[in-house]
């Protein structure tokens, strides 16, 4: 009997042994000229742990390298500096426009199916998009001046 509890013991704690698990069907890496990437294939179950400084993403993912997807290098966009911040971002984005005249730049917000989710006038050399009622996704934020597209950023939404 003795030796049947420790053996329970030793299988018991064993079991919890088990910080992380989860069924993947497949899973790897893969680079090119343009980077690299991680990827799974089969992860069922993802959940959020949100505290007062720090949020956390188990089950997914997560994006590590966040770019500018076009820059076009026209007359346009030699004369300003546009940023996008933070990045990922969960309530609120940020453009920021350096330039003498602000005059006629609009933003316009896209899914990652190319589905327009908001547009915007830019007026203030910073504008804020609010993404709070958007799902967790990809998006492209497109600014452009008149009929000129300047600059197009991808954005992840937690």
């Amino acid at each position: 009997m003795r030796k049947i509890l420790i053996l329970f013991c030793v299988l018991m704690t064993g079991i919890g042994a088990f910080a992380q698990s989860a069924v993947i069907v497949s899973g790897g890496e893969a680079s090119g000229n343009s980077g690299n990437l991680s990827y799974s294939i089969g992860q069922a179950f993802c959940s959020t742990n949100v505290g007062q400084s720090v949020q956390i993403n188990e089950g997914v993912q997560q994006p590590y390298e966040i770019y500018d997807v076009t820059d076009v290098q026209s007359a346009i966009s030699g004369m300003i500096s546009l940023s996008a911040f933070p990045n990922p971002t969960s309530d609120y984005l940020t453009l920021r426009i350096e330039s003498e005249d602000i005059e006629g730049f609009d933003c316009v917000m896209y899914d990652i199916s190319g589905k327009e989710i908001l547009q915007k006038q830019i007026t203030s050399s910073e504008t804020s998009l609010n993404v709070q009622q958007l799902p967790s996704a990809t998006y492209f934020v497109r600014v452009t001046k008149g009929k000129n597209e300047v600059k197009t950023f991808k954005i992840v939404k937690n």
